[in-house]
């Protein structure tokens, strides 16, 4: 049903949730795994930084997919996430997509409570996926 589940992570909390979640469908389906981590184009961070943190975070989930059989292809790119998910969606060649509600990125949004964010509020980046995404995207929350 599923031959590639794609995951978008940046790190957060709630990124490795919609990685766990991933996994557990992949495990059911003998689906692999894309692990998405994308850089931004424009960061105030040093980009052997941004490239060391990336790669660590896909680590994680290949490791943790790993422990369950579950192979991971692990894609770390330097592009503009809002812009350019949908293009790197198909080049994963996802039948799936598994993104958290809300991104995290460079770790500004800590909390909903923290953020005074609501649970029926939406990131740009998933909310333009599920509108545009030609394959399923499923929402976590």
């Amino acid at each position: 049903m599923f031959d590639v589940i794609t995951v978008p992570v940046d790190g957060s909390d709630y990124g490795f949730e919609a990685a766990d979640i991933a996994i557990e469908i992949a495990q059911k389906f003998g689906s692999k795994i894309a692990a998405v981590h994308v850089l931004e184009e424009f960061s105030f961070n040093s980009y052997d930084s941004e490239e060391d943190s990336g790669d660590e975070i896909l680590a994680k989930i290949t490791k943790k997919a790993g422990e369950v059989g579950v192979e991971v292809v692990e894609h770390l790119l330097t592009a503009d996430p809002l812009r350019d998910m949908n293009f790197i969606i198909k080049q994963t060649g996802a039948d799936l997509v598994v993104i958290h509600a809300h991104g995290a990125n460079n770790h500004r949004f800590v909390s909903f409570e923290e953020n005074d964010v609501s649970d029926t509020q939406i990131g740009s980046v998933s909310e333009r996926l599920i509108r545009t995404c030609d394959v399923p995207v499923l929402l976590v929350k």
